[in-house]
C-alpha cells in the first residue's frame, strides 16, 4: 500500500524486503493503557535498563523495542502520527506520542477518521493487525501485546465486543499475548474466537491465561505448544498448508512471581467494572477506565504485573519471529 496515509519506517521496510524477522508492537498501551508518570518509588521492577524517573508508558515502549532487538528481530511499533499511520517509529516520534496527552487510541473503525483529522493516536490490537497487512514489502507475521480485547462482562445488558476479534478472524499474524484482559467475559470471548476459526494456543500451558492471573484449572485449551519451534510450525501449517485467513492467538501465562491470585483480581475487577458502569464509561473509554481503576484497587500490583507480562510476551514474540524467518529461508 503506497499511500500518503501509510509510512513504513525504512528499517522495517528493509527487514520485510529481506524476509528478516519483524515484530509488530501496538501503541494503545502507550497512549491509553499505562500512566505518563514514573512507577511508584517503592516498586521493584527488575526490568533491564529501566529509567525509574521516566514515565511508565515511554519506558515500557523503549523496553519493548530493546527486547525485540536483543533477540535478533526488528521492532515495528505502530501508531498514527499527525494523520499518517506509521509502521515503525523513530525515537523522537515514540517520545512525542508517549507524552502527547491529546493522543488517545484508535481501532479499525476509527482509523480513517483519525487520518482525516490529522490526529496522533495509539493503535489497538485491531488497528495494529490491520497495519500488519498493509506493507507492500509483505505482511508482518508476528505481533506482541499484553492481552486482546473481547466480549465485555454484562454484554447481555450492555453489548460491547472489541473489534480485536474481527481483525483476528481476517488477518494472518501470530499474536503473542497473556490471553484476554481479565476484565472481560472470558468464556464468551473464547466462544467467539472458536466460532471465527481463530486458534487459541497455550504456550507452555493447557489453560487459558487471564492476563494478571495464570488461571490454571479454569478454562481448558485444546491446543498447546511447548516452545517457539512448535508454535512456528503450527503457524506455517495454519496459513500455508491449510490457507486459513485467521490469526493464531498464542497465549503465554504471566510468570508465577508476578501473577495476582484469582480471588484478589476477581474481587477488584468486579468492583471497578461496577464503577465503570455507574460512571457511564463505555465503548473505547471502558477498558482504559477499568485498567486505571485496577491500579488503585490492587495497590499498584496490577501495573507491575502488566509491565512484566508485556516484557515477557515481547521476548517470546521476537524469538518466534526469528524462528519463522529461519523457516522461510529453509
Amino acid at each position: 500500500m503506497r499511500s500518503p496515509a501509510l509510512f513504513v519506517h525504512p528499517e522495517v521496510r528493509d527487514a520485510l524486503r529481506q524476509r528478516a524477522p519483524v515484530v509488530a508492537l501496538e501503541s494503545a498501551v502507550i497512549t491509553a493503557g499505562l500512566p505518563r508518570t514514573p512507577v511508584p518509588a517503592t516498586a521493584t521492577l527488575g526490568l533491564p535498563l529501566w529509567n525509574t524517573a521516566g514515565p511508565v508508558n515511554l519506558e515500557l515502549a523503549r523496553l519493548a523495542e530493546r527486547t525485540v532487538r536483543a533477540h535478533g528481530a526488528t521492532p515495528a511499533t505502530v501508531a498514527m502520527i499527525d494523520g499518517t499511520l506509521h509502521i515503525g517509529l523513530d525515537a523522537d516520534a515514540l517520545d512525542r506520542l508517549a507524552m502527547d496527552e491529546s493522543a488517545k487510541k484508535i481501532s479499525a473503525a476509527t482509523i480513517a477518521h483519525a487520518r482525516g483529522r490529522g490526529s496522533s493516536a495509539g493503535t489497538t490490537v485491531a488497528a495494529t493487525l490491520l497495519a500488519c497487512s498493509l506493507p507492500d514489502e509483505g505482511p508482518i507475521r508476528v505481533f506482541a501485546t499484553g492481552g486482546i480485547g473481547g466480549v465485555h462482562r454484562n454484554w447481555t445488558a450492555s453489548p460491547d465486543i472489541s473489534a480485536d476479534v474481527r481483525l483476528l478472524a481476517q488477518t494472518q499474524a501470530c499474536v503473542v499475548c497473556a490471553g484476554a484482559k481479565s476484565i472481560l467475559d472470558l468464556p464468551a470471548t473464547l466462544e467467539v474466537l472458536e466460532t471465527l476459526g481463530v486458534p487459541v494456543v497455550g504456550y507452555e500451558t493447557t489453560w487459558f491465561p487471564q492476563f494478571f492471573d495464570r488461571a490454571e484449572g479454569d478454562l481448558a485449551l485444546t491446543c498447546s505448544v511447548s516452545n517457539v519451534d512448535e508454535l512456528a510450525t503450527l503457524c506455517v501449517s495454519h496459513w500455508d498448508e491449510f490457507h486459513q485467513p485467521t490469526s493464531v492467538l498464542a497465549c503465554v501465562p504471566i510468570a508465577a512471581e508476578h501473577a495476582i491470585d484469582t480471588r484478589t483480581i476477581a474481587d477488584a475487577i468486579a468492583r471497578v467494572d461496577a464503577e465503570a458502569l455507574r460512571s457511564g464509561a463505555g465503548g473505547a473509554d471502558r477498558t482504559p477506565y477499568v485498567l486505571r481503576a485496577l491500579v488503585a484497587a490492587t495497590g499498584g500490583r496490577s501495573l507491575l504485573a502488566n509491565l512484566a507480562l508485556l516484557s515477557q510476551n515481547v521476548a517470546i514474540a521476537a524469538k518466534l519471529a526469528v524462528r519463522m524467518a529461519d523457516t522461510d529461508e529453509a
